[in-house]
């Protein structure tokens, strides 16, 4: 498979409804962009430093990192790799989605996952 034009590196946590909203919307874009245009970067991979892993996203032309609070985790691992991204999401201070903690996980409506879907591509139509 080749590197995809365009990589996400989203929190995709399932632990909260945030994190869990990032990991749908990426999906969701990748099936509306394409696997070819669009892919999803490893975050555990990143954070722990897998050489592989870190080599493949430093290939992709563009990146977007997508958080889903506060704790900026996707944003950190990729600052602590000296990855540098393109543009920068976060569901809490951009779109008003608050964390509603941990063991939230299925806590969001398709209305929401919509809104993070759409404001993805948004993000990859500034690049």
């Amino acid at each position: 498979m080749e590197t995809p034009e365009i990589g996400l590196v989203v929190c995709n946590s399932g632990a909260s409804n945030t994190g869990q909203l990032t990991g749908l919307a990426a999906l969701k874009v990748v099936e509306k962009l394409g696997s070819d245009k669009v892919g999803i970067c490893s975050l555990p991979a990143l954070a722990n430093k897998i050489p592989r892993q870190v080599m493949l996203v430093r290939k992709i032309g563009r990146l977007i990192v997508v958080d889903g609070c506060r704790n900026e985790c996707s944003r950190r691992i990729l600052d602590n790799l000296g990855i540098k991204y393109e543009k920068y999401l976060n569901l809490e201070y951009d779109l008003g989605i608050k964390k509603l903690g941990p063991f939230t996980t299925m806590n969001y409506s398709g209305d929401d996952v919509e809104k993070v879907s759409s404001a993805i591509v948004q993000k990859i139509r500034e690049t």
